[in-house]
């Protein structure tokens, strides 16, 4: 859950977003993804488009009215092609990968008799095959990456959020218990660990910096879930370097007509050699509009996921410590967290901001923009409005944690 419902965070995420219009057509870009994703990432719409994520929504609800972080990915590095330069058949591709690629299904653990939707604002009621002797209920699923064969895998972090529990679906149709050894909204990444006694093959992670428009992409993953898991389809590479912003963060995505379907989030997008070289996210999904899907690029990804491993998050990001409120009057701090540098400076509830290091500001994405720039340690000055009287503080930036 968000902590600042109806504020801006500097930090986190930008809630209060209005929705802009260009032209008489809106393309939505669904994000294929259940009420539980929805919670991290809603639909918006921006320059034309909507986002949806590609996570499967758990349909069996009926409506009633009213670890061990010190591994690496060695196993999967960044690599040239094991193929001595030469192209793979498709089939070929399917053989090698699709032993990497595994489901990911989240649970969580419910009232036995009734569940209560913030989105709907109505309650629903589970029937008895819809949780476990545990009390557990699967809230929806996706895909994910073995990338290591001592059982690290990737996924999408919306395809766990708020997950109670984390199971993993092998391509054998083994079932083991996951451990979630990090995750990132910023950039929709997540680590989980496995432990199990059966052989792992790890995929190879290409380098989708050498990418070029026109060649071959093949999309495996789980769509619509396990019915359908280790789905192969395949397209070309339709765009690279795709900037694309959703709530707020910007992605640099791959574009591909290779079909990506709801469960197919974390899943692996592989080049012609049998590398991977994208995690499948999100897809433009409206009447008229088809095979436009996309994915986070890997050499991007890359370094997320070693930090996750590593550390559990993401270092080195610079944090200020504030959450915003976006109105009409400006941007007022809503909330200052306990430990920060903006708390230890003394920003307070309430201040008005003028302006960050003498650049005016309307927005939170222009102050994340200056802070971004920026190392923690380093300094940010902002300048308030307090009590009819404008003055200056400066922030000595923290490192964003996973606990901050």
């Amino acid at each position: 859950m968000r902590k600042y419902p109806h504020t801006d965070s500097t930090d986190l995420i930008i809630y209060d977003r209005k929705e802009k219009k260009h032209g008489k057509s809106k393309i939505m870009l669904t994000a294929i993804c259940s009420a539980l994703a929805a919670s991290i990432f809603t639909a918006a719409i921006f320059t034309t488009v909507t986002v949806t994520y590609t996570k499967r929504n758990q349909p069996t609800i009926t409506q009633q009215a009213s670890s061990n972080r010190t591994s690496d990915t060695s196993n999967a590095v960044l690599t040239a092609a094991t193929t001595n330069g030469n192209a793979l058949t498709i089939p070929q591709i399917a053989a090698q990968v699709g032993p990497s690629v595994v489901g990911v299904i989240n649970k969580t653990k419910v009232d036995p008799h009734r569940y209560y939707d913030p989105f709907t604002g109505r309650y629903y009621y589970y029937n008895n095959s819809d949780t476990d002797e545990n009390g557990m209920v699967e809230q929806g699923s996706g895909s994910g990456i073995i990338i290591s064969d001592d059982g690290y895998i990737v996924t999408n972090q919306h395809v766990i959020d708020g997950a109670t529990e984390i199971s993993v679906i092998l391509n054998t149709g083994d079932e083991c218990a996951a451990t979630l050894v990090g995750q990132d909204t910023k950039t929709d990444l997540a680590v989980l660990k496995i432990e199990t006694d059966k052989q792992l093959t790890a995929a190879i992670l290409g380098d989708s910096e050498q990418l070029q428009v026109g060649e071959l992409a093949v999309a495996i993953g789980n769509p619509l879930g396990q019915e359908y898991s280790g789905s192969v389809t395949a397209g070309i590479i339709s765009a690279v370097n795709r900037t694309m912003t959703i709530e707020n963060r910007t992605y640099n995505l791959i574009q591909t007509d290779a079909a990506i379907n709801p469960g197919n989030s974390g899943g692996a997008l592989i080049n012609q050699y049998g590398e991977v070289i994208g995690i499948n996210s999100v897809k433009l999904s409206t009447t008229g509009v088809e095979g436009m899907g996309f994915a986070i690029a890997m050499s991007e990804a890359k370094p997320i996921i070693d930090d996750l491993i590593s550390a559990g998050y993401v270092t080195g990001r610079p944090l200020v410590g504030i959450g915003i409120s976006q109105t009409k009057y400006g941007l007022f701090i809503s909330s200052v967290q306990e430990g920060s540098g903006a708390a230890e400076a003394g920003l307070q509830e309430g201040d008005l901001i003028i302006e960050v290091d003498g650049t005016k500001v309307s927005s939170s994405t222009e102050i994340n923009e200056l802070r971004d720039k920026k190392k923690p340690g380093e300094k940010m000055t902002f300048k308030i409005l307090r009590d009819g009287a404008t003055q200056e503080i400066e922030v000595t930036l923290k490192e964003s944690s996973a606990e901050n």
